[in-house]
């Protein structure tokens, strides 16, 4: 019984003694319905979710569109949002978008519709945090 007090004690004040170690925690991505229904399939930075050509594409939250245009990285259309946040979404491969670059849209506002990737249709979606470095999404 002495021994495992003994021990206790020393346990508790080499644990007092050490310095806290700091960790840096990745900042954890917010959970949000899809843009699309679908099946999901991890590609590069973001997912590519499969639906059926001409499916709508929903924001997955309210924000601004701070670009919408043709993109250079072969993702076609593309829809940039500033959520509100503090997020980017990017959505990939739109076939003709429906919002402009500047346009405020709501959250589940139809934004266009799923375009042709390769030998499927869908949409190709990114979340970045506040630095612009991608995280991984979490849809529902």
């Amino acid at each position: 019984m002495k021994l495992l007090a003994l021990f206790l004690l020393v346990f508790l004040t080499s644990c007092a003694t050490r310095s806290p170690k700091v960790v840096k925690e990745k900042p954890e991505a917010p959970v949000y319905l899809s843009p699309l229904k679908g099946s999901l399939e991890v590609i590069g930075r973001g997912v590519f979710i499969r639906s059926r050509c001409g499916d709508f594409v929903r924001a997955v939250a309210e924000g601004r569109v701070v670009y919408s245009g043709k993109d250079v990285d072969n993702f076609g259309w593309v829809v940039m949002v500033e959520q509100k946040d503090g997020f980017l979404s990017v959505y990939g491969k739109i076939n003709n978008p429906w919002v402009r670059s500047g346009e405020r849209v709501k959250r589940r506002q139809v934004i266009g519709k799923a375009g042709r990737w390769k030998d499927a249709c869908g949409v190709y979606y990114e979340l970045r945090d506040k630095e612009g470095k991608p995280l991984k999404p979490v849809l529902r």
